[in-house]
């Protein structure tokens, strides 16, 4: 099975094909259909929306089903900011970690709030006749205060699992997958896939 991906996120895509081994599933950027690098306004106001705008508008393109999502990062203490923002709120061509420091000034000044954070993501995946299939999954955990580990990408150097007492950049590659928002959404839309294609 060949699934193009609507993202010009290399992680995303690495860290789509390390959930299946390349014989069973291939997945393949857009930018191999088509010269034209996107950039498409995220208008919605859920992952969900941003996710189907996203697969929508690479299937149109491309005349062929695409796959595209949407996530973000949501801080208790701060429910306004971050979430469906969380691409916007930081300043565009920021490294991981500037956007990590960032998210740690926010405590500064707030030492006894709570500092419980969820991961969330929403694929859609969209065929140029409007139809689609969504998928959506989250993991809870807890904000460090400084990073920690070297693995991964994005927030998983801050992003710490009590129950595992380690962040998500301390954890093997296969454990990581197994526990990302992303990869678990992944696996249960292809189930969904694969029961239609029967």
């Amino acid at each position: 099975m060949k699934i193009i991906v609507g993202t010009n996120n290399q992680g995303k895509l690495q860290e789509m094909q390390s959930a299946y081994p390349q014989d069973q599933i291939q997945f393949d950027s857009y930018t191999n259909y088509t010269k034209k690098e996107c950039e498409i306004a995220e208008t919605g106001k859920t992952y969900a929306e941003n996710a189907l705008i996203k697969a929508r508008f690479y299937a149109e393109i491309l005349g062929k089903p695409v796959l595209a999502d949407d996530g973000g990062l949501e801080i208790e203490a701060f429910p306004e900011l971050l979430g469906v923002e969380t691409a916007r709120f930081f300043k565009s061509g920021m490294t991981d970690t500037q956007k990590n420091r960032q998210l740690f000034r926010l405590f500064d000044e707030q030492n006894t709030v709570s500092r419980a954070i969820s991961l969330h993501a929403v694929l859609v995946y969209a065929w140029p006749n409007g139809e689609y299939l969504l998928s959506g999954k989250e993991l809870k955990g807890e904000l460090t205060t400084k990073e920690v580990g070297e693995m991964g990408y994005g927030f998983d150097k801050i992003f710490y699992l009590p129950e595992k007492h380690k962040t998500l950049a301390q954890l093997p590659k296969a454990q990581r997958n197994d526990l990302s928002p992303r990869v678990s959404a992944l696996k249960q839309l292809v189930g969904k896939l694969k029961e239609q294609k029967r």
